[in-house]
């Protein structure tokens, strides 16, 4: 596996050599790796205060952090010696199907752009990012990047544009293009049978469903159908996977004269908008509705009653559609696609049977 490390990137102590990275600079400012990555980006949509700024700028002096960007700044400082561990430095292009004010509202794909960043650093790759409706503005910038990293979902015009200005194609939460390009993804047709079977076993007989039409949709109406409580009024699809997407179809879920007994909610986020509507309602969680999310946000420990959710691991889809861009460079010739997996965590919005 072709390794890029920059000499300026570690820290020695007594006993090994430590790789800084963004999460140790997060835990020394108390500031995410999202805000991190996007500050030693010089990401222009982010607005940081001065306070956290100073804090993060201490930290990568403390930690004798050094961005590679920096580092090739001293490149031809260097001795023939010191430039054996040093690579080219390749471009990316991160295209997001969501604007920057979008993205700052919805923490699954926040996580994935940092870690798509955060590899970026630790590996000397710069990284440009673009929203899907500047592809057609940087076509010039997307053929001559040795990648593009894809993240989210796009219409057929769309990733059509994209393959066809640059073949090496990284889609993260998405595969439109099946076997001709690399790709990311939750498995979220074993996600959602996970979740419906825990809420057959608890002997729930009018489960809902909020979110889009994608394959946990499927999941569900299969599921329910073949146990024979499927309720049309009680399956709700939304365009997106927002508080207030929640809240608006719970609301006209709560008109009917058919009440849920669970919700399952396709992001947290929109759970809770889900939970909003109930309260407003008159209504209890767990005790007239229970609510099952997913991605466990940081806030859905801390929600009343705190949130049962699938955790999942965004940051390390970003990760690793970086290392399947190192794997290109070294070799590799196949395309692959990467299942991640997901993790049940039990608190009080659903009571396990």
């Amino acid at each position: 596996m072709l390794r890029i490390l920059w000499p300026s990137q570690f820290r020695y102590d007594k006993k090994a050599i430590i790789l800084t990275t963004l999460k140790d600079i997060a835990v020394r400012a108390n500031i995410s790796t999202s805000t991190i990555s996007r500050f030693l980006n010089n990401d222009p949509t982010l607005s940081v205060s001065d306070k956290k700024k100073q804090a993060i700028l201490e930290a990568v002096d403390a930690l004798g952090y050094k961005s590679p960007q920096r580092s090739k700044k001293n490149f031809n400082q260097t001795s023939s010696d010191d430039t054996q561990d040093c690579e080219i430095n390749y471009e990316l292009v991160l295209v997001n199907f969501l604007t920057p004010t979008q993205e700052i509202d919805d923490p699954y794909f926040t996580s994935i752009r940092a870690g798509i960043q955060n590899r970026c650093l630790e590996k000397g790759i710069t990284l440009r990012s673009l929203h899907i409706h500047q592809i057609e503005a940087n076509q010039v910038l997307l053929r001559n990047a040795a990648a593009v990293v894809a993240v989210g979902h796009f219409s057929n015009e769309e990733v059509s544009l994209l393959y066809h200005t640059n073949k090496n194609l990284i889609f993260v939460d998405s595969n439109p293009l099946g076997l001709k390009t690399d790709s990311v993804l939750i498995d979220r047709t074993a996600l959602a049978h996970d979740v419906m079977s825990f809420i057959i076993t608890s002997q729930c007989k009018k489960p809902a469903f909020i979110g889009n039409n994608e394959e946990r949709l499927h999941a569900f109406r299969e599921v329910t159908q073949s146990h024979g409580l499927y309720i049309e009024s009680l399956c709700k699809v939304s365009k997106e996977y927002c508080i207030e997407s929640g809240y608006q179809a719970m609301k006209e879920m709560l008109q009917h004269k058919t009440l849920p007994d669970v919700v399952y909610a396709a992001t947290d986020m929109v759970a809770v908008g889900v939970y909003r509507a109930i309260y407003e309602h008159g209504l209890s969680i767990p005790e007239d509705i229970q609510v099952i999310g997913t991605n466990d946000i940081s806030s859905a420990r801390h929600m009343s009653p705190s949130l049962t959710t699938m955790r999942l691991f965004p940051f390390e889809m970003g990760e690793a559609a970086i290392d399947m861009f190192i794997e290109t460079l070294a070799g590799r010739r196949h395309k692959k696609t990467v299942l991640f997996s997901h993790e049940f965590i039990w608190r009080d919005s659903f009571t396990k049977k």
